[in-house]
């Protein structure tokens, strides 16, 4: 039997090693933040999500696989995330593909160690959002690209079909598909050694142009609304852009050795090779562009630019075996790096808060016979989930399955639920009342008929209050 190369072999250690380590630990926490809203989505019918996916800050792709495998993972917190571990682990192979084809075999084990031991990245692998996926897909794209430049002037018959296709998949899985593909085009167009793959780029490209047709007014939609009302979020101070590369790099000793060793390599001849200018291109460009958006349209930082991290890996590994001429300064230094990575490395990472925690509050404080008022509304998804995940699979409308639950949950902080000024005990659960009601409308108006509150803060930053004549 003919034995499989030894790269080949090394490639599928690195994809075990990442799947396991994604694994670990994927169920500890409960969903929180956008998660129970996802799998809310899920279950509702096909008719209902692509309804609600015009109002929403993702297409559709994601929410499909999410649905796909409801079946299996019914409300098991870690099936539910395999997705995302799955995706996560699988980007290793075409991370190690890409490092060691610009940069040696050596550079794409230090890259992809590097990602495996990323806090940041075992916290988005242990999220039901899209993320991950998307950037599978970025990271596979960018393979084919490098792929077809360096076969040319015959490059493999199947490269441009599976980059058209990588690329579709990729725009239906985020908005900021488009972004990856501006920088496919600053690789191809900025990078000399990219530059045969520009043809195939723009081919791609046109593909996904025009299987994006049928959902180009929801991005038009969704971008005018944003530019014109803006968010909730507040415009990221200039020390944002260090804070995103010490994510990306566990500690902020690290981030300093690791931006220490582009500068050097920087300097060096050796150093500024093609994947030196792909990580530049992929990692800080989107990382100083987003930022400057952010002044005018604040956006998250973190985790829209999960797409952008692979890049910073290849950069770091890269600087780091380069930054000496030694070749083994060069590996001592990957092995400080790596080795430090792994030192600082939190496998439990997950989303932080604990919902959970919330609703035994609420129920507790209510003698699980006091109607729960919820402000913002988009919380009553969290809270839903934690108190009964039945609740998701509701025939009738969502506002009655949640009433029937004594759920109500506030869209209006002027005119809230008829509850609100019937009842004689109340609980009122404030997940971020200020950015719906910066006057606190709703709590003024509660005290006044019912007296001052009982208050817990039952997770960081949600309060739960106690109204009782």
């Amino acid at each position: 039997m003919k034995r499989l190369p030894a790269d080949a072999l090394a490639m599928v250690a690195l994809v075990a090693l990442a799947l396991v380590v994604r694994s670990l630990f994927v169920g500890l926490l409960g969903l929180a933040h956008d998660e129970p809203f996802t799998v809310y989505w899920a279950h509702r019918p096909l008719a209902e999500l692509f309804a609600q996916l015009r109002q929403e800050n993702n297409p559709p792709l994601h929410f499909l696989l999410v649905k796909a495998v409801l079946p299996f993972a019914g409300h098991d917190v870690a099936w539910l995330r395999m997705p995302s571990v799955v995706a996560s682990g699988l980007t290793a192979w075409p991370l190690f593909l890409i490092g060691r084809a610009l940069g040696g075999r050596v550079t794409g084990f230090a890259a992809v160690l590097l990602f495996i031991c990323s806090s940041y990245q075992q916290g988005f692998a242990h999220e039901v959002r899209a993320y991950p996926l998307f950037q599978l897909l970025a990271v596979a794209g960018v393979w084919q690209l490098v792929r077809v430049a360096q076969a040319a002037p015959q490059p493999p018959r199947a490269a441009l079909p599976v980059l058209a296709l990588l690329n579709v998949a990729m725009v239906y899985t985020h908005f900021f598909g488009w972004l990856m593909l501006g920088v496919q085009a600053l690789l191809v167009l900025l990078v000399p050694a990219l530059r045969p793959a520009r043809r195939t780029l723009a081919l791609a490209a046109g593909v996904a142009l025009l299987a994006y047709i049928p959902y180009a007014a929801v991005l038009f939609e969704r971008f005018s609304r944003s530019v014109g009302q803006g968010t909730w979020l507040t415009v990221p101070p200039p020390e944002e852009v260090y804070n995103m590369l010490w994510r990306w790099s566990n500690a902020p000793v690290l981030v300093l050795l690791f931006l220490a060793a582009v500068a050097v390599a920087s300097l060096r001849r050796e150093g500024r090779g093609p994947l030196w200018s792909v990580g530049l291109l992929w990692a800080l460009l989107p990382l100083l562009g987003l930022f400057v958006l952010s002044q005018r349209v604040p956006v998250f930082l973190d985790r829209y630019l999960l797409f952008a991290a692979p890049g910073w890996c290849l950069l770091v590994a890269h600087a780091l075996l380069n930054a000496a001429s030694r070749r083994e300064v060069g590996w001592t230094l990957a092995a400080v790096g790596v080795g430090g990575m792994a030192l600082t490395f939190e496998p439990g990472r997950g989303p932080e808060g604990r919902p959970e925690r919330v609703v035994a509050v609420a129920r507790a404080m209510g003698k699980d016979r006091a109607p729960v008022l919820l402000i913002p509304a988009w919380y009553a998804h969290t809270y839903a989930w934690h108190m009964d995940p039945a609740l998701f699979a509701h025939t009738g409308t969502w506002t009655e399955a949640l009433a029937a639950r004594g759920i109500h949950p506030v869209d209006d902080p002027v005119q809230p639920p008829a509850v609100a000024a019937m009842e004689d005990t109340l609980v009122l659960v404030d997940a971020g009342a200020r950015l719906v009601d910066p006057e606190l409308t709703l709590e003024h108006a509660l005290r006044q008929r019912l007296g001052e509150p009982d208050a817990v803060e039952a997770d960081r930053g949600v309060r739960v209050l106690r109204y009782r004549r």
